[in-house]
């Protein structure tokens, strides 16, 4: 192995500047004087080491503006009379001069714009938005002795009563606009004033805080605040899946959502228009970013969505994400590789981003030139240059790709390869000496192939440079307060076929308890599928052969596909296999002269010649329904490839017709789908658009019922992927939602009708059988 470089700036390594970026970069870029860094390490900042050095502060300052992308400062014209902008106290104690007040926004000048924390506390200081542009340190101290010339400046900014005062104490000084950088980080929860005299906002302070509290305590990755008819409902996603927390008040749900909004730093008078916005608070000593998105759904209400950004995730190593020893391996060897592209895969929410910081962790030395260009940023990583996609300025990941190719970087991570312009250009830096770390949504590792082809890349070029793919799930793992062990006699049927032959002493269920709330489950791990590209399914690939053939290639290699390794996590007794097959599509067994398609067909036949007088609401028993337990009149039936005779199923008038329900909400699917099947229709069910998605594939419903708030894909998701896929179903949304403008978006994506949720089954199934017989 090649011995670690010592760190350019060894010295300072022990105790970096504030703005250490700014060394980072005059290093990276040769300035005058920054080879020299290390004699001046007892200047206060990089800035003033660096002129010391021999560097102009012009030049510093245009390599400041450019990096963090602000406009520099015109210091010239301040006097005292500008002295009422920010107090004294606070513009010493940040290092900043304040330039003008612009309706809701300060204008603030410092030497360090990409300071995490500056913007937040000059919020929470003011209660106004803070815009930011840059000056040399010299300038700002001289522009501070002429503002404060006068010791009487030293007090508050405004006298009680005033403008900025008032807005510092109600909270109502958002922006009208939103940020204009995208870093900006709104101001962390103020805590109430004790003479406020508005009572209601110290209480819905309080309220917000203690929300926020018990989400981290339960462990929440997303908190939903969605509006209802009775009030406010707030959700926690833990694990994946989402759960009641508390139903607030009609009175409080307007106050909360604007807490929420202010907090976030986006207008909050604007209740018409999608808006994104950050925060941080801190819980228990540790600061929490958070990631803040409004959705108007009709008339003033709101719903809103809060990512919690941990950086404890981009601090893990490999090790503890959930591979086992075997993987761990592979997943090391191909990333001790020199050069050549690795890709994560897999749907929304099964953790690519963790894996991929948790990679560059792993190769990250100080000899290296690491850079990541990401849409959003989710956690900063010392010693690593990371890029800030921006659209509206044509920063897009192609263009960012193209610029770090040009810094001399020996590592690059991509956010995602979302186009065919991204994916040759990784391509082509893989090839070029260069180490492509990226992500890729697709189902498994294979099918990250036929992604890839369908992008026309050179498929030599692919071969040439790709070196292996990270096709990966969550599951959630049992709690190991209630967990309790089963047999195999415990197991349904076709539960028994999938573990015939293993060893399974050590199966387990989930039971639940107050320490996993009732689920049975706390915490995950993850299951994965992991290819790696020998030689001979280079040639493969580069001759573009079909999934079937690489598959093959890739079990000679002693590739485990994603089944068989969550299979592993099943029978040592991490998860249940019930959890499994809500995750990962088991394979499917085909008999001799039989398809899967056929098998599927002959079911589907035999379950419509059921006599409709009292038809129970009967589903295939294929690997992804396992999930959903039938009703205790579910009329028993052969399996698939069992002999049929019945007669095939036919789309005439008054046939029955095949529908799949979708929708995370169980006891509501469940209902619907009961009452569609006594209505005479033969019902599957899915939990989250992926499962639909991947139901559409083989089992070619005739109509898809489906909610409009989905886990893993949603109901426009699954609308642009059916199209995609030329799935020709024919989707009814169904919401409660009025918001006319959302209905003409789902039409454009090709939703036939859109009902409400409380139409009648009956009226429904009358419906449904309409749109077929129309089309016949």
């Amino acid at each position: 192995m090649t011995p670690a470089k010592t760190p350019r700036f060894s010295q300072m390594a022990r105790n970096p500047w504030a703005d250490q970026w700014l060394a980072d970069a005059a290093g990276q870029r040769n300035l005058p004087g920054a080879d020299r860094l290390a004699e001046f390490s007892d200047r206060p900042s990089a800035w003033e080491a660096l002129v010391a050095a021999g560097c102009s502060d012009a030049a510093v300052l245009e390599l400041a503006c450019m990096v963090a992308a602000t406009k520099p400062a015109d210091l010239t014209q301040l006097g005292p009379g500008d002295a009422s902008l920010l107090a004294r106290v606070t513009a010493e104690k940040h290092g900043v001069v304040a330039l003008r007040l612009t309706g809701p926004t300060i204008v603030v000048a410092t030497s360090n714009p990409l300071l995490a924390t500056l913007e937040r506390d000059l919020a929470h200081a003011t209660g106004r938005r803070i815009d930011i542009v840059t000056a040399s340190p010299a300038s700002i101290a001289d522009a501070q002795r002429r503002v404060y010339s006068s010791d009487a400046s030293a007090s508050a900014p405004a006298a009680a009563g005033t403008p900025v005062d008032a807005v510092a104490r109600t909270g109502q000084g958002a922006s009208t606009q939103p940020p204009r950088r995208s870093t900006s980080v709104a101001a962390q929860p103020e805590r109430p004033h004790a003479d406020d005299p508005d009572s209601g906002r110290s209480h819905i302070t309080e309220l917000v805080d203690e929300i926020f509290a018990d989400a981290l305590k339960e462990g929440a990755s997303d908190l939903h605040f969605e509006p209802k008819s009775d009030g406010l409902l707030v959700r926690f996603r833990v694990d994946g899946g989402l759960f009641d927390s508390r139903r607030l008040p009609v009175a409080e749900s307007a106050q909360v959502v604007r807490r929420i909004k202010v907090l976030a730093n986006v207008d909050i008078a604007d209740s018409m228009r999608p808006q994104d916005g950050r925060a941080t608070i801190v819980h228990e000593g540790r600061s929490i970013d958070l990631r803040i998105s409004t959705l108007p759904l009709g008339g003033s209400s709101e719903k809103v969505v809060v990512r919690v950004l941990d950086s404890r995730v981009a601090e893990r190593e490999l090790n503890v994400i959930g591979y086992t020893p075997r993987e761990l391996a592979r997943v090391q060897r191909l990333l001790e590789l020199p050069e050549g592209l690795i890709l994560v895969t897999g749907p929304t929410g099964s953790g690519k981003t963790s894996t991929l910081y948790a990679a560059v962790r792993h190769v990250h030395r100080s000899d290296l030139n690491i850079v990541t260009v990401e849409d959003p940023i989710e956690y900063r990583i010392e010693g690593i240059n990371q890029v800030q996609v921006n659209e509206k300025t044509r920063m897009t990941f192609a263009a960012s790709l193209r610029s770090i190719l040009r810094q001399d970087p020996d590592v690059v991570l991509i956010g995602e390869m979302r186009d065919a312009e991204t994916a040759s250009i990784a391509v082509k830096a893989a090839m070029t000496g260069h180490l492509v770390l990226s992500t890729l949504h697709s189902s498994d590792a294979l099918s990250t192939l036929d992604r890839l082809y369908g992008m026309d890349i050179d498929t030599g070029a692919l071969a040439a440079a790709l070196k292996g793919i990270v096709g990966q799930r969550l599951v959630r793992k049992l709690c190991r307060q209630c967990a309790m062990p089963i047999t195999l006699a415990d197991l349904t049927v076709r539960q028994q076929k999938l573990l015939a032959g293993r060893q399974a002493a050590k199966l387990q269920k989930p039971v639940g308890c107050a320490e996993c709330r009732g689920t049975g489950y706390k915490g995950r791990t993850i299951v994965a599928e992991i290819f790696l590209v020998t030689p001979m399914i280079q040639r493969a690939i580069a001759r573009r052969a079909d999934l079937a053939e690489l598959s093959d290639l890739a079990k000679q290699c002693g590739t485990l596909s994603m089944w068989e390794s969550g299979l592993e996590r099943v029978l040592d007794g991490t998860t249940s296999l019930h959890e499994l097959l809500d995750n990962v599509p088991a394979p499917i067994e085909e008999t001799e002269g039989s398809s899967e398609q056929a098998d599927i067909d002959a079911l589907l036949a035999q379950l419509l010649a059921k006599p409709t007088g009292h038809p129970a609401p009967v589903r295939p028993t294929l690997p992804e329904f396992e999930d959903i337990q039938p009703p205790s009149d579910t009329v028993p039936f052969r399996s698939p490839s069992a002999p049929v005779a019945s007669r095939a199923p036919t789309r005439g008038h008054g046939a029955s017709l095949r529908v799949l329900v979708v929708d995370d909400d169980h006891a509501h699917r469940r209902a619907l789908a009961a009452a569609l099947s006594r209505e005479g229709l033969a019902v599957i069910e899915a939990a989250d658009g992926e499962a639909a998605l991947s139901y559409a594939r083989r089992l070619h419903p005739d109509v898809i019922v489906t909610e409009i708030a989905l886990p893993r894909l949603d109901a426009p998701g699954l609308l642009q992927a059916l199209a995609i896929e030329g799935i020709r179903a024919r989707v009814i949304v169904y919401t409660r939602q009025t918001d006319h403008e959302l209905h003409a978006w789902l039409s454009e994506l090709g939703a036939e009708d859109i009902v409400p949720s409380s139409v009648e089954p009956s009226a429904l199934a009358v419906r449904l059988r309409g749109k077929v017989v129309s089309v016949a």
